[in-house]
């Protein structure tokens, strides 16, 4: 399964302090607690433009007299009116330090935000050595030719494209080359047998879009498909998408994209676009993503995606030990499902669920909901939702 938080946390912040650069205005803000990892924050956003103004770090034991040239104060010391909002900087803190900062701001006329980024999300993970804390600030480079390394795993298993490493597969099977081909392949033959069910020939198509690609674990078994068709792939992580394009030529196209719900591609592109495990993980914008999904396919074209519903929470009450349950310790899942969406955490590293209730009452200003398959991708734990465009 994804673990987002380590995979994507440095991007979210980087996504966060823009959007509060551009909901601050000229307002600036508070970074309360003043460790190690406000001195990573404010390297990691320190190229980002458009962030809001640091006037001052807070903690009550301060152990620096400023940390990139933004003073460090004690609360007593600091004018809660000066600022707009108070951003907690700790992921195993973070509870206690909200707290502090919520008393500390009781004060003001206008009382500023307190923001906890990383509730509901897994610690770290945080560089340790005394190098660059931020490879977004890294020289960076982009090789010449595939990996001789990639290329062989790909050969001793008698596979036609290059096999990634352990570590960027997007956390799906890193113990074996074998489990991560096959894993793909058991993905790629559901979407075709659901999409079937359903009345579409994915083999008619001439454009597909892998929607969250990683590195191609499911759409580098789309390749038996007709010469004809294109196969697209995006996601958020661009080392996925430098690999991608790196070892998958020919007909396979790739490009990276953002959390924005926004893609780069015009009207009409796609006959079908497929997103494995990105639904839930979205717990923002849902209804604009779904617009966008319809906006790039083409008339008979269709969607399928994945999600959580009402039966994954089931299967969480009956393996509180699975992935899905132990990242979601304030759900109750003893209990039935009774919202139209429930989401844990923030950010890519949420876990969103979806009941099939809602979504075929909430996704259908964008498409009919032609069918919900439940607990038949990603190892049996998600739903597959077949989307057909509203004429």
């Amino acid at each position: 399964m994804h673990d987002f938080g380590a995979l994507f946390r440095r991007r979210f912040i980087r996504e966060l302090w823009r959007r509060l650069g551009r909901d601050l205005g000229d307002r600036p803000i508070a970074i309360f607690g003043d460790g190690r990892h406000t001195a990573w924050l404010l390297e990691t956003v320190a190229d980002v433009e458009g962030g809001p103004t640091v006037a001052f770090i807070l903690d009550d034991a301060i152990d620096h007299g400023s940390i990139r040239s933004s003073r460090v104060l004690h609360p007593d010391q600091a004018d809660p009116n000066a600022v707009g909002a108070v951003l907690v900087s700790s992921d195993s803190q973070e509870s206690a330090l909200a707290s502090r900062a919520r008393a500390w701001v009781e004060s003001a006329e206008v009382r500023p935000m307190v923001i906890e980024p990383y509730r509901g999300l897994p610690p770290g993970p945080y560089p340790q050595d005394s190098g660059s804390m931020n490879p977004i600030l890294d020289d960076r480079r982009l090789p010449n030719g595939p990996d001789g390394d990639a290329v062989e795993r790909g050969r001793l298993l008698g596979a036609s494209m290059p096999v990634p490493p352990s570590g960027n597969r997007a956390g799906y099977s890193p113990e074996t080359d074998a489990a991560y081909l096959e894993s793909g392949k058991n993905e790629r033959m559901m979407i075709e047998r659901v999409l079937g069910s359903h009345g579409f020939d994915v083999r008619q198509c001439q454009d597909v879009l892998d929607w969250g690609c990683s590195t191609g674990r499911v759409l580098r078994h789309f390749d038996d498909l007709p010469e004809r068709t294109s196969l697209w792939g995006c996601d958020i992580d661009a080392d996925a998408i430098d690999w991608a394009q790196r070892h998958l030529g020919g007909r396979f196209r790739f490009f990276a994209c953002t959390t924005s719900p926004t893609l780069p591609v015009p009207d009409g592109s796609f006959d079908l676009v497929y997103g494995i495990s990105i639904f839930t993980h979205i717990s923002h914008g849902v209804d604009t993503w779904l617009m966008e999904l319809r906006r790039i396919l083409r008339p008979g074209g269709a969607a399928m995606v994945t999600v959580h519903d009402e039966h994954t929470w089931s299967f969480c009450h009956d393996h509180p030990e699975s992935y899905i349950a132990r990242h979601c310790p304030r759900l109750d899942f003893s209990k039935p499902m009774v919202d139209d969406f429930v989401a844990h955490g923030q950010g890519p590293a949420c876990q969103a669920f979806w009941h099939s209730r809602g979504i075929n009452h909430r996704w259908s200003m964008a498409f009919e909901v032609a069918g919900i398959e439940p607990m038949k991708f990603c190892s049996g734990t998600q739903a597959g939702v077949v989307l057909r465009p509203r004429l």
